[in-house]
């Protein structure tokens, strides 16, 4: 037969137990209900768009890139100055422009400037071959400092991978234009009067 202390102390183990695991269910409950929901393996821009025919990236202090497809599907620039792009670095930006993910998706955004959007706000916008254009607005950087806020042209607010952001607002002080080669000046020869060899008589 149990004894009595026994029996009290295997009631109270019992309880402590059991409030263990409420404790845990509703914590983990709380959790859910304030963590974003990740989508880390959402592209920005969806294959349905087509393939990409323009990109035009504007800052707020007036500095402007653009650069677009031509009638054989060349990349030129028309922004900061004309000129033939080097393909390989075009292409580049035209596979970092396809690379953008989405690390989540912000529900609730009652003030903008919270999210450090401005007037005039770093813009960029590309062009598909589909006809459809997307325009995004860049606010500041997340707590973390891994993305940027991001807001589209439908007024939804996410948050985008910051190496991604960076690597195409470079285009704007870094366009990508062929190297130029620069002539190496020829070095001529001379010689000192003082190191001359007068010949063996």
């Amino acid at each position: 037969m149990v004894k009595r202390p026994t029996l009290i102390l295997l009631l109270i183990l019992g309880l402590i137990i059991f409030a263990y695991i409420l404790i845990n269910r509703q914590t983990s409950l709380i959790k859910q209900e304030t963590t974003p929901t990740i989508q880390g393996n959402d592209l920005l821009i969806s294959a349905e768009e087509g393939s990409l025919q323009s990109i035009k990236i504007s800052s707020n202090n007036d500095q402007y890139f653009q650069m677009q497809r031509d009638t054989s599907g060349a990349w030129i620039i028309t922004l900061p100055s004309a000129g033939i792009a080097d393909q390989a670095l075009a292409g580049a930006a035209e596979t970092q422009v396809g690379a953008l993910r989405v690390i989540s998706k912000i529900e609730n955004q009652n003030n903008l400037k919270d999210f450090g959007f401005i007037e005039p706000a770093d813009t960029l916008e590309f062009s598909f071959s589909s006809g459809t254009q997307r325009v995004f607005r860049k606010g500041s950087l997340t707590p973390t400092n891994s993305g940027y806020y991001l807001l589209d042209e439908k007024e939804n607010l996410l948050v985008v991978s910051k190496a991604g952001i960076d690597a195409l607002l470079k285009l704007l002080v870094a366009p990508p234009f062929p190297p130029t080669e620069t002539s190496v000046p020829t070095v001529e020869g001379t010689v000192n009067p003082s190191q001359q060899v007068s010949p063996t008589p």
